[in-house]
């Protein structure tokens, strides 16, 4: 069992009950003979292939074994001189499409001889013997009359065959050719893509897109069918089935020409088509949710019914920090952190009321059951109860000696509760406004309330990592249980009270069984501080939201993650669902109150809980591979061309903190556990050659020399390294920073080193004499710095502590060159390999520099400007690390959400100085809806609604 954990994406199948079953019938053929398992990569596809050959040559023996005679023996002998398992399986293909020809899916066939010989049903469970046999040995279950597939996925899986089987070039995890199934035919509407709308039909769709990542073959002709469509109508229903299916498979549409293509009812969510041509398409109907249409132009395309998943945000003019919908869903209130309320009508999302009176920020708010009446908690110490038809202050609740973190009414909406700050609750009679209980059995603040659904309850948490329970009519403590997971922040019970849901500071949120108090549900659902977490009305969700500026949505049964909602540009306080479920409202500090789609959930794409923040990325020397270290130590390899995920590297102790790449690609050095020591591996076996040790302190950087023969370390001890790369042996000590080394940078000629220091300078040395040469005061401690070593000289560029400009330096004349000023506080920054590039990373956009030089400046090629010629404003996390691809103008961006992103620079028009933009190439991570640079003025039939949205998401990320 510990070996099969190795390998990728096995765990996350296995979870499937039925899929658990198939793997342990099929994967002792998948892994025999396979030393290295971590290089698998099972699909589901090909479990059931394997499944399926194996269980009908399973049935084949058991045929053989049986003493057939007469007819059934003449039957047999035929099907094995044709190939059994071949027969076997066009049987049940056959069938497969058979149930959705004549029963639309539906997977239960009855079937009686005498009534229904004349039928399609005769030619599979008559009492001919061939058919006899091959119904016997197919994956069929028998209860009287009636025959069905032994699961739904089988008989999804089988009319899948019908469209694409097992590819012929089959690897080693594919078994033997069963069928051809050519997209060609004599009319183009009999083709099978053309029969049915497949959108509905999600798992049949996996099982086409895993088949379109193991056949390019089957990628090229869904690929032609799209194309087709422009000119064919009678292709529009197979074309908006292939370009799902292509989307599903992760294909991507970057900078396609997709003209006129007729896709109606297509499910492209989560697609990637940044700066596409869709001029005059048909997306009537089509699912957009969370697609990167950057740049897309949507001219003339046919929009009516597009879905995006979201409506457009209601922008505030403070930041929002609670949010609650009416019991009747027909309207929504938020709390602003100027103290001022205010009510939405959700028919038309336009502010109806404002109630104003208290002056600190609105931490919480809850509505009475009836909903006649909202009860609100402030940071000026009070709680208000308000009249929701006039806007009145019934009562100002006063007691607490601090600020009101959390207020709750009960389910008979006769008493609320407040808690905060001063470690205490409260519970307060809605009639008299009069303080009933004071529960100070609490050493810390309280963070969060709930009250249990028959309102004899009411649980607390907080800062005293207890979760603490009061009995509402008398006002005595309960049952106290204690977090495993560190500091509280929320509590929700469920719509049931069978399960309360906890959020903690370190991101994760427990469920909890009512009666026991034992966990029955884990995730690590955030990054960052859970500040919210409730239950969907019917409890089958759980929606949570965090510092890290995403919202999530759950399973309450299996734990697992059904979307994940970005757009807000800072943290986001509070979710809450819409009564009927179908929406989720999100608030903000960035101003905005967010409005989202859950109607559809767990149905479109793939999603990730979550990933490790990515510390740094950077390019392998030849540019094919593109390295990435995560906040957690691990080293992951992606294909730079594709995307395609490599191997997980470990080199030396775990975690990794920082790391470089020879210019052979043959080593890398890494910095462990023992943040001083410097392991330097073979980069195919991951086994250690050499050790580096004598820093005092973490070492910050690691460079190697362009020849291979030198590494340079740098580190908080302010010293810089020479270490000989072959022997390990340390050749020198340089010594001249005051503070931290935080950046290092060999010459082309590995003749000079040059170093940046968090002590202001940036310091160029030359090896043959080991002097100082150039020395480059900024004046003020550098909190980032990076050194561009190009042929066209040194040049370095460095930011101080809470500034927004980026100061660039002639390192060899030791010469400001230009200040690069930003509207945001810089976080990572790196030039291209060439040096006349600079790509600087904002909180929520990626500005590229370009050095324009001007040769009749005195000095030649040294004078010149430095002007910014592309904004990437899609930017939906904080970019740790910006990287280069050697000797070209491709870049990538690694983010603290986890997610990673590939780019190219384009040079757009040779007539203007600025004629730049910057195209995706791929990218991994949850989706995201990035619509900046859009056009889709003249598109046909968008909703008023979705041209607001749209114009919104083509600011890029909310301030």
């Amino acid at each position: 069992m510990d070996k099969l954990e190795t390998i990728p994406n096995l765990m996350d199948l296995v979870k499937n009950p039925f899929l658990l079953t198939l793997c342990l019938e099929a994967l002792p053929d998948v892994v025999q003979g396979k030393s290295d398992l971590s290089r698998l990569r099972v699909t589901r596809v090909q479990l059931y292939d394997n499944f399926v050959w194996h269980w009908l040559g399973v049935n084949k023996r058991r045929l053989q074994d049986n003493k057939l005679s007469g007819d059934k023996l003449a039957a047999f002998e035929e099907l094995l001189e044709a190939g059994f398992e071949q027969s076997g399986f066009n049987f049940q293909q056959d069938l497969a499409a058979a149930i959705f020809i004549y029963q639309n899916g539906r997977p239960v066939v009855d079937y009686i001889n005498k009534h229904d010989k004349p039928s399609w049903k005769a030619a599979f469970f008559s009492a001919d013997c061939e058919t006899s046999l091959l119904c016997g040995a197919s994956l069929l279950s028998r209860a009287g009359t009636q025959y069905r597939f032994i699961h739904r996925s089988i008989l999804e899986y089988f009319f899948a065959c019908t469209i694409s089987g097992p590819i012929k070039e089959h690897g080693e995890l594919d078994p033997p050719v069963i069928s051809d199934t050519s997209a060609t035919s004599p009319t183009f509407s009999a083709h099978p893509l053309s029969q049915r709308n497949l959108v509905i039909e999600p798992s049949i769709i996996r099982f086409l897109a895993e088949r379109v990542q193991l056949d390019s073959g089957f990628k090229d002709e869904l690929l032609a069918i799209i194309e087709l469509s422009k000119t064919d109508d009678q292709a529009a229903q197979a074309a908006a089935n292939a370009i799902t299916i292509l989307v599903k498979a992760g294909v991507r549409f970057n900078g396609a020409d997709l003209r006129g293509i007729r896709v109606p009812g297509a499910n492209m969510s989560g697609g990637e088509f940044d700066s596409a041509q869709l001029q005059g398409a048909d997306l009537t109907g089509v699912n957009l949710t969370k697609s990167w249409i950057r740049r897309v132009d949507f001219t003339k395309a046919q929009m009516e019914g597009v879905q995006f998943g979201e409506m457009p945000y209601l922008k505030e003019s403070a930041g929002v920090y609670s949010c609650a919908y009416s019991p009747d869903g027909t309207s929504l209130a938020v709390g602003l952190r100027d103290g001022g309320i205010n009510i939405y009508d959700t028919s038309t999302w336009m502010m109806t009321r404002t109630f104003q009176g208290h002056w600190g920020c609105i931490n919480s708010i809850a509505n009475s059951p009836t909903g006649h009446q909202l009860l609100s908690g402030s940071d000026d110490k009070t709680v208000r109860l308000w009249d929701c038809k006039n806007g009145s202050c019934v009562f100002v609740l006063e007691g607490h000696s601090d600020e009101v973190w959390t207020v709750a009414f009960s389910p008979s909406g006769k008493q609320v509760a407040s808690a905060g700050k001063d470690k205490t609750v409260r519970l307060w009679d809605v009639q008299t406004g009069a303080n009933q209980f004071t529960l100070t059995a609490l050493s810390e603040w309280i963070r969060s309330i709930s009250y249990s659904p028959d309102g004899h309850a009411i649980a607390s948490v907080g800062d005293d990592r207890m979760i603490r329970f009061f009995d509402t009519q008398t006002g005595q403590p309960g049952e106290v249980w204690e977090s495993q997971c560190g500091e509280l922040t929320r509590v929700a019970y469920s719509s049931g009270g069978l399960e309360i849901a906890v959020g903690h500071a370190n991101g994760e949120v427990l469920l909890l069984h009512t009666t026991t108090g034992k966990p029955t549900k884990s995730m690590k659902a955030h990054g960052d501080n859970i500040a919210c977490v409730t239950f969907s009305p019917n409890s089958q969700w759980i929606a949570t939201c965090s510092y890290d500026n995403t919202v999530k949505v759950w399973s309450a049964v299996t734990g697992s993650v059904l979307s994940v909602f970005t757009g807000h540009g800072s943290r986001v306080h509070q979710v809450d669902f819409s009564p009927n479920g179908l929406l989720l409202a999100s608030c903000s500090q960035d101003k905005t109150i967010r409005l989202w789609d859950v109607s559809s959930l767990g149905t479109g794409m793939d999603v990730e809980s979550g990933s490790d923040s990515l510390a740094s990325i950077f390019y392998s020397p030849d540019g094919r591979t593109l390295v990435c270290r995560t906040s957690t130590g691990v080293v992951r390899q992606y294909d730079a061309v594709s995307g395609a995920s490599g191997l997980t590297t470990v080199c030396g102790d775990n975690p990794v903190r920082c790391l470089a790449i020879s210019p052979d690609g043959l080593r890398i050095a890494s910095v462990g556990t023992d943040n001083r020591v410097v392991t330097v591996c073979d980069i195919g076996t991951g086994q250690a050659d050499v050790v580096l040790r004598g820093h005092t302190e973490q070492v910050k950087t690691i460079a190697f020399s362009a020849d291979s023969r030198w590494i340079a370390t740098g580190s908080d001890d302010t010293t810089v390294r020479l270490w000989d790369a072959r022997s390990g042996n340390l050749d020198r000590t340089l010594e001249s920073h005051t503070y931290f080394v935080g950046n290092l940078a060999f010459s082309s000629d590995s003749r000079r080193i040059v170093s940046g220091g968090m002590d202001g300078t940036i310091q160029a040395w030359n090896l043959d004499s080991c002097e100082c040469i150039f020395v480059v005061d900024a004046g003020d401690p550098t909190e980032r710095c990076t050194i561009s070593a190009s042929p066209k000289g040194l040049r370095g560029a460095s930011k101080s502590f809470m500034s927004h400009d980026v100061t660039l330096w002639d390192i060899e004349s030791e010469q400001l060159q230009q200040t690069l000023e930003h509207d945001e506080e810089p976080w990572s920054f790196a030039f291209s390999s060439c040096g006349r590039w600079l790509g600087v990373s904002l909180p929520r956009s990626v500005w590229l520099w370009n050095f324009a030089s001007d040769k009749t400046a005195e000095g030649g090629e040294g004078g010149g400007e430095w002007k910014c010629l592309v904004r990437i404003r899609d930017i939906f996390g904080r970019v740790n690390s910006i990287a280069w691809k050697p000797d070209g103008l491709g870049f990538s961006i690694g983010c603290a959400n986890g997610s990673l992103q590939a780019w190219r620079l384009v040079e757009t028009s040779a007539s203007s100085s600025d004629g730049w933009s910057a195209q995706l190439i791929w990218s991994t991570g949850n989706p995201v809806l990035a619509a900046s640079d859009a056009a889709f003025a003249d598109a046909v039939g968008l909703s008023s609604a979705n041209q607001q949205l749209l114009t919104q998401r083509g600011k890029g990320v909310a301030a």
